[in-house]
């Protein structure tokens, strides 16, 4: 179930929403970078032509990138300030995001991140998150653990993907698919789970007015799309651009993408 979802992740998918995300170019901008999966090239062997699966090289060439520039790392307080109050982020600012909760994001990403000072969230799908440690299976898509969790507080903080509403039916995920009432319940659920009910990402960027308005209800104040681009502090911050890294990027399109100087079309 879990690696037929996975392959879903490409998709775009806006439902019956006309809630305006559009921001002005000459306001301060920061780059949401998205990525999923994480493995070493020579364990890359199953998913070597997949676009979200990017090597541990080239994360950490990326990672090493933002450190040598003098990049700091977003948290979502630090965000919330920004989106909230109008405070000013450091001129060379980032955020680093990852869906859906893989074990890969512990092994790989995680000791990548805390050598270089940086922090970045997790949005996690709860119900997927394993109660005992299991062993990594480069060939398959192993998650987290709730251990892995607590051992990687110092630099992930931890957001909802949906308990159990990922997966897509006919190009639909459950979110979008169930009742209101059923959305609800599995949000609060997995925000419970978390400890944490201020952050969320909905699964393949899909989402109807009516998710948005239940996520703002039940006390999420960062939501985060799949859409292209940059946010500014005029942003939807229940509707925020990401910039998904997909594994053939090279470091001169990555430096243009952070500095927010990219053209999406």
């Amino acid at each position: 179930m879990i690696k037929k979802m996975f392959f879903c992740f490409t998709v775009l998918y806006l439902v019956g929403t006309n809630i305006n995300i559009t921001t002005q170019a000459d306001q301060p901008r920061l780059a949401v970078l998205l990525y999923h999966h994480v493995l070493p090239a020579a364990e890359n062997k199953s998913y070597a032509d997949n676009g979200l699966v990017l090597t541990q090289e080239t994360f950490a060439e990326q990672m090493e990138y933002l450190y040598r520039n003098n990049y700091h790392s977003v948290t979502a307080g630090e965000l919330r300030a920004f989106l909230y109050q109008n405070a000013p982020l450091p001129a060379k600012s980032v955020m680093i995001t990852f869906d859906d909760g893989y074990m890969s994001n512990y092994m790989f990403a995680y000791p990548i991140l805390k050598q270089y000072g940086f922090k970045a969230v997790i949005f996690a799908i709860t119900g997927g998150i394993q109660t005992k440690g299991v062993v990594f299976h480069p060939d398959q898509l192993d998650m987290l653990s709730w251990m892995q969790v607590a051992a990687s507080s110092d630099v992930f903080e931890y957001g909802s993907h949906t308990n159990a509403l990922h997966t897509a039916v006919n190009g639909k995920t459950g979110l979008v698919s169930v009742s209101l009432d059923q959305a609800k319940a599995d949000l609060l659920y997995s925000q419970k789970r978390l400890n944490n009910k201020r952050l969320f990402a909905y699964p393949m960027g899909q989402y109807t007015s009516q998710i948005v308005d239940m996520l703002r209800d039940s006390g999420v104040d960062l939501a985060f799309t799949t859409n292209k681009g940059y946010v500014a502090q005029n942003s939807n911050p229940l509707l925020l651009n990401r910039d998904t890294i997909f594994s053939g990027i090279d470091l001169n399109t990555f430096a243009s993408v952070v500095s927010c100087q990219y053209e999406y079309y």
